[in-house]
């Protein structure tokens, strides 16, 4: 009974992820609904599998082992570099031990296609209600936190229940990109279409200049293999070479447009305000990173150690510094740096094909198939350039959420045919 409560929760918990923004203390200690959720979840993981299902869990995780327990280390011990150890250790705590906690009971309970593309419904399912929220309340004005509450003509730009545009389209762009992908290479995957379209208006709602170029260079990337992928005749290829066809239309309407070329190209070369505003923040990250290069500032301790070199006092000190290299830097030293590196290795290495197991052994479309599970990968990637991709509670578990469904593999229950499901 218990076992199979807790495999309906955990594919239900993309769902709860959200919840991190409803806080309050125990106590003297702060913490999050979600936090208690997960804690409960994990309560009840021990009670129904016991040490032996921890330890099946470990043993599951296969070739990721090795870099989660040096993820776990050496985060660790970037909290006791932190100026402020109780800071680092509450950030680590919802930052890393919680998620790779997640993935251990994962690892250990979700191990058939059924409860896999349960998961994926519910990742899927969130994307799109936090899309739903975002039209509503870009349409109404209703819930949008300052400044972002101005006028649709003066650039209102929605956010969902989260406190600011970003946070939302850091949490729809990789998981659209993925559904993208996931739909091209099976068109009866509607829910995914779905998805990335929701998605898609999501990140226009937020106004996010990163968000947007990820998902625009996954879904081209994408449209592309699928195009020259096999079959190379049918319906696939066809639907594939109109995509790609009108995509490259979109492209020349755009860039024939003189004022959008500008725009693109001022955003794209970092001349707009909030370009502006990342140049001058990764300048001064990169003083401070010159005088403590190898441990950085400690997990949380950017805004502190920071300080000392901030002299563009016009523009605040940001809790990271908007750059996946800086931000992983600055939190977890270059040990972090070169551990991160080591986790995108084994994700490029690991990635599964999803689509039709009959298509895979007739060796068709196996290169877009894996292509798909590298999509959030990639998505992550390239809005990391200009934002904070992972250190955010709900981000860094849809973080190992992802590596979970797109690197592991599971035992099939279900015919072929039932695949399009989502």
């Amino acid at each position: 009974m218990f076992k199979a409560t807790l495999q309906r929760a955990l594919t239900l918990l993309p769902l709860a992820l959200p919840l991190y923004l409803v806080r309050f203390k125990i106590g003297p200690l702060p913490t999050t609904l979600l936090e208690i959720l997960l804690l409960a979840l994990f309560v009840v993981f021990t009670i129904s599998h016991g040490r032996a299902g921890w330890k099946d869990g470990w043993t599951r995780l296969g070739p990721w082992r090795w870099a989660v327990l040096a993820w776990f280390i050496v985060t660790l011990f970037e909290v006791w570099i932190s100026p402020s150890i109780r800071t680092g250790f509450g950030l680590w705590r919802a930052y890393v031990l919680e998620p790779l906690l997640v993935l251990i009971v994962l690892a250990a309970s979700i191990t058939d296609e059924n409860a896999e593309r349960a998961m994926h419904r519910s990742l899927f399912a969130v994307t799109i209600l936090l899309v739903l929220w975002s039209v509503f309340q870009f349409a109404t004005g209703l819930g949008i936190p300052h400044p972002w509450d101005v006028s649709i003509a003066a650039g209102r730009r929605a956010t969902g229940p989260f406190p600011y545009p970003n946070a939302l389209s850091l949490f729809v762009t990789p998981i659209g990109a993925w559904a993208f992908c996931l739909w091209l290479e099976d068109r009866r995957r509607f829910l995914s279409l779905a998805t990335a379209v929701a998605a898609a208006i999501g990140i226009a709602l937020a106004r996010s200049n990163g968000g947007a170029l990820a998902f625009a260079v996954v879904a081209l990337i994408g449209i592309i293999l699928a195009f020259l992928g096999k079959p190379i005749k049918g319906a696939k290829r066809v639907v594939s070479g109109s995509l790609l066809g009108a995509s490259l239309i979109a492209a020349i309407v755009v860039f024939a447009q003189t004022a959008w070329r500008n725009k693109i190209i001022a955003i794209a070369t970092l001349h707009e305000w909030s370009g502006k505003v990342r140049l001058t923040m990764w300048r001064e990250t990169w003083d401070m990173l010159k005088a403590h290069w190898f441990f950085g500032a400690g997990f949380g301790g950017y805004p502190v150690i920071f300080a000392p070199f901030h002299k563009a006092t016009y523009i605040e000190i940001f809790q990271y510094p908007h750059n996946i290299l800086l931000n992983f830097w600055s939190e977890t030293g270059i040990a972090g740096v070169l551990v991160f590196i080591w986790i995108v290795i084994v994700w490029i290495r690991r990635a599964q094909p999803r689509q039709n197991p009959s298509l895979i052994r007739e060796g068709q479309g196996w290169v877009s198939g894996r292509f798909a599970s590298l999509a959030p990968l990639l998505a992550i990637l390239i809005q990391g350039l200009v934002d904070v991709p992972y250190f955010k509670n709900d981000l860094a578990i849809v973080f190992w959420m992802l590596v979970f469904l797109t690197t592991f593999t599971f035992e099939t229950k279900t015919t072929p045919t039932d695949a399009g499901v989502v």
